[in-house]
């Protein structure tokens, strides 16, 4: 069982190893988590590596050829479709959404007349994020979903504040099921997938359970060292734009390398370079969540050198995929835990370090006055969680409690985190496996605290 005063684990101290297995190795025990897929692609050439299991009740272990659930990585495979169609002529992304669905409701009129794809692609809609109910695995599934965006909230005004948003990748989905006539997943499969030689890349557990699988893994409580297969394994259909594919670390680095050849597969063109690269382009600062945002891929430039990427969460699941298109590098991990956040992270930053020479430096805290801590200080919430901020000599206690859970039905309280800040409303988090993550505060125009910005998501301040 979690207990409060349990000390938390601090991150490995990536720098100090000079080869991969051993590094992979040692993070999984550390954060216990089973097992980690690894693809890199550099020089040209692509090498692939399985560390851990895949399934502790099996104990089969885990390999390169394993498929895992990518999560949110799937938004950039949406994206790129988007673009392809972009690039035919078919969609543009100024537009606004409704003259694609006209049948769209939602909560705000203005919104309504508003919102396009660039809002939808770039998190800056302002609807409601997390919208991850079941409409069922027909092939109506994502028209039934949007059909309810009418109940959604509007957060803000379009393209006000960036705010990380699953129910907008969703809504372009439906745009491209509207546009092409067909289910979404027929649409990438045919438009993407094959076209790509992305042979191991799925959205139905029915078409992945032939191949080698990992499943997720999760704490049996929230902070426990304890952890156990999770049994739900699918994500509702209707948010697979969003979140639904499952891979190889192979695919991605196929698919990475199909955006640093500027959208050609070989002699044939399958996306205009030009909509490539509008793709790394920044369109709006992110937040902290990443530095900023390109069309579907985050950014950041470290040392002058411009990395995009995405990550993913599923239930069980934690992906990573990172490219510096200008040094024709990737490298994509899969992990099958909880904590695989922080494994992904570590290798993640130990290879652009050793390949590249990249690093990307912790902000250092600074101190601010117990009266300025006060005024971002109380009770935050949002349809997922609700968080009490709480002064604590120079820093911030968070004790938060999920109200909905999108991976899973279960309400949980969660172990006590806490945050330090690097700027005047800015925060990073300390220890855990959650180190480094960072948070920020939004000031209304009375002054006031109106939100913490926290996983990317807005939660109201409710109370002081």
């Amino acid at each position: 069982m979690a207990t409060e005063n349990k000390p938390e684990k601090q991150p490995l101290d990536w720098a100090a190893y000079t080869g991969l297995a051993p590094l992979a190795n040692d993070l999984l025990a550390h954060w216990n988590v089973p097992g980690v897929a690894v693809g890199i692609l550099r020089d040209g050439q692509i090498e692939t590596h399985g560390f851990g299991l895949a399934n502790i009740e099996t104990q089969q272990q885990m390999t390169a050829d394993h498929l895992l659930q990518i999560g949110s990585i799937s938004k950039v495979f949406t994206t790129t479709l988007v673009m392809r169609l972009v690039g035919e002529g078919k969609l543009d992304l100024d537009t606004p959404v409704r003259e694609y669905l006209p049948e769209l409701e939602l909560e705000d009129a203005t919104a309504l007349e508003t919102i396009t794809l660039r809002h939808l692609l770039t998190h800056t809609s302002g609807i409601f994020g997390d919208f991850f109910e079941d409409f069922g695995v027909g092939d109506d599934a994502l028209s039934k979903a949007i059909a309810k965006y009418g109940t959604l909230r509007q957060l803000t005004a379009p393209g006000e504040l960036w705010s990380y948003c699953n129910s907008g990748f969703n809504l372009a989905g439906a745009v491209v099921e509207k546009i092409l006539g067909v289910p979404f997943e027929q649409a990438m499969h045919e438009q993407i997938f094959q076209p790509l030689g992305l042979d191991h890349s799925f959205f139905f557990a029915a078409q992945a359970i032939v191949y080698p699988v990992a499943v997720g893994h999760v704490e049996t409580e929230p902070g426990s060292d304890e952890i156990a297969i999770s049994r739900g394994y699918a994500l509702p259909r209707a948010v697979n734009p969003a979140g639904g594919i499952i891979s190889t670390v192979s695919d991605l680095l196929g698919f990475a390398r199909f955006h640093m050849d500027d959208g050609k597969v070989g002699d044939d063109q399958i996306i205009p370079a030009d909509a490539i690269h509008a793709m790394q382009e920044i369109q709006v600062k992110a937040a902290n969540f990443t530095q900023s945002w390109g069309i579907g891929w985050d950014i950041k430039d470290l040392d002058g050198v411009r990395v995009i990427g995405h990550g993913g969460t599923t239930n069980g699941f934690q992906a990573r995929l990172s490219v510096v298109p200008s040094k024709g590098y990737a490298i994509a991990t899969l992990t099958d835990g909880d904590s695989g956040w922080a494994v992904n992270a570590a290798i993640g930053d130990w290879a652009l370090s050793q390949h590249l020479g990249l690093s990307d430096p912790t902000p250092e805290p600074i101190e601010l006055t117990d009266a300025h801590i006060a005024t971002m200080a109380g009770v935050y919430e949002s349809l997922m969680a609700v968080m009490t901020i709480s002064p604590d000599n120079g820093s911030f206690r968070i004790n938060a409690k999920t109200k909905v859970n999108p991976l899973s039905a279960e309400e949980r309280e969660l172990p006590a985190s806490w945050m330090k800040p690097i700027s005047d409303r800015e925060c990073i988090f300390t220890g855990g496996a959650a180190a480094g993550m960072r948070t920020d505060f939004i000031i209304g125009d009375d002054g006031a605290t109106r939100f913490v910005r926290f996983g990317g998501r807005l939660y109201d301040k409710v109370a002081n």
